[in-house]
């Protein structure tokens, strides 16, 4: 019944004030503020802190004694003047300072579900980011999506006023009709993706939001240099958190080695001329001849071994991950900003649209370079992702992602 009132009321507490940010997120200046604010009231961030404060109950649980155990027994003897009472209270004694390891292996539990906490908001801030910007790029390249099909329509339309089409001229207009139907199909793809990014902002916002011009990464921005440094980001903390974890458990499996004794006074009532009331001591020592936990200690032990192994090879993956990271960021934003400051192709798209209009363009030409246009595009935004994904990811491998934005002041290339 608690578990029930308890899950209500965080059901309630989700609903409500996810409710009551959701005006204050979508109303924001740019880009960094609508992010954080979207990461703060992130439901399965919220779901991450809850199982942090879960696994700090369980310390509380740990720390929990074994309570005492009251015994009490009556008997009737034929031919005896009344009842023999016998009243036992043992309390039970853990040897080998098993509660204290049970403490320690909850700490290090802990310790684990913050890291797991970190995880979850990393991958939340990264996947906003990458949003934010896919969305982006999504409008420019509907739009030029879109004006290649007003493009080819117009094309079409020009042949079908023409009374009676000569062989290459049926060709041409058939192949601009597929042409139209392929950027259609492209135009269709755009739009289910931008629907599924508005999708992911209205699951956390409970209401549709579409993000304005000033909430979105600028197009004409540099990049900051990724400075190597220590690998201090939650998958190297949850590599030492689990190794931790392991030693403390192998603690406890060697603590449960000792036997638990209960001991406590006694008290028997005898009726009778003979009888009376005795007092005295009680204790239950289990004899530790069949069993010394050896089993559970190998066990607990192979598993410190294998953490102790996996931490290795995570932290020598992790470094070979950072490099790869920073070098494919690096060909990335170099690929970027080349391509950016290009402006051939846009020279071209404008030089052939005045020819267009005076007639002196092949069909072939018309489709080939708006193809192009939209080739390149699609090449720039990809080379932007990777950008953006390699930047932020090298950031979380390195515990720095909490301390950057996309409108920060780091230095710059």
């Amino acid at each position: 019944m608690r578990n029930f009132q308890f899950l209500t009321l965080l059901a309630v507490y989700l609903l409500f004030a996810t409710k009551a940010v959701a005006v204050e997120c979508d109303k924001l200046s740019n880009v960094d503020a609508v992010i954080n604010c979207l990461i703060n009231n992130h439901p399965q961030l919220r779901l991450a802190e809850i199982d942090v404060k879960i696994a700090k109950g369980q310390i509380n649980k740990a720390s929990q004694r074994i309570n005492p155990k009251l015994e009490w027994e009556g008997t009737e003897a034929q031919n005896a003047d009344g009842f023999s009472h016998e009243l036992n209270l043992k309390h039970t004694i853990e040897l080998g300072s098993k509660q204290s390891a049970r403490v320690k292996l909850a700490e290090a539990g802990a310790d684990i579900q913050k890291v797991n906490f970190e995880k979850e908001y990393n991958n939340i801030k990264i996947q906003l980011i990458i949003n934010f910007y896919r969305y982006r790029q999504i409008l420019h390249e509907m739009e030029c999506v879109k004006e290649n099909k007003e493009t080819f329509e117009k094309m079409i339309s020009q042949y079908k006023r023409i009374s009676k089409l000569n062989p290459e001229q049926e060709i041409s207009l058939n192949v601009f009709t597929m042409s139209l139907e392929e950027v259609r199909l492209k135009l269709h793809h755009l739009e289910n993706e931008r629907d599924e990014i508005l999708s992911n902002f209205e699951f956390v916002l409970q209401k549709k939001y579409i993000p304005t011009e000033s909430q979105l990464p600028p197009v004409n921005h540099h990049w900051p240099d990724l400075h190597t440094g220590s690998l201090q980001g939650a998958l190297a903390k949850e590599a030492d958190a689990k190794v931790i974890e392991a030693q403390k458990s192998y603690s406890l499996e060697k603590a449960k080695s000792w036997p638990n004794i209960s001991v406590g006074p006694r008290v028997q009532t005898v009726p009778g001329p003979q009888g009376g009331t005795f007092i005295g001591a009680a204790a239950t020592i289990p004899i530790p001849i069949l069993s010394l936990n050896g089993g559970g200690r190998e066990k607990a032990l192979a598993e410190r071994r294998k953490r102790e192994l996996e931490k290795k090879l995570i932290k020598r993956r992790l470094k070979v991950e950072s490099n790869r990271l920073l070098n494919t960021y690096k060909r990335s934003i170099r690929s970027h900003s080349k391509a950016i400051k290009s402006r051939t192709i846009l020279k071209k798209h404008k030089k052939l649209h005045k020819m267009i209009a005076r007639g002196v363009v092949s069909p072939a030409m018309v489709i080939e370079l708006h193809r192009e246009i939209i080739e390149f595009y699609e090449s720039l935004h990809e080379h932007e992702l990777d950008a953006v994904k390699t930047r932020w990811q090298y950031y979380a491998l390195h515990g720095k992602l909490d301390e950057k934005n996309i409108l920060g002041t780091e230095e710059h290339q």
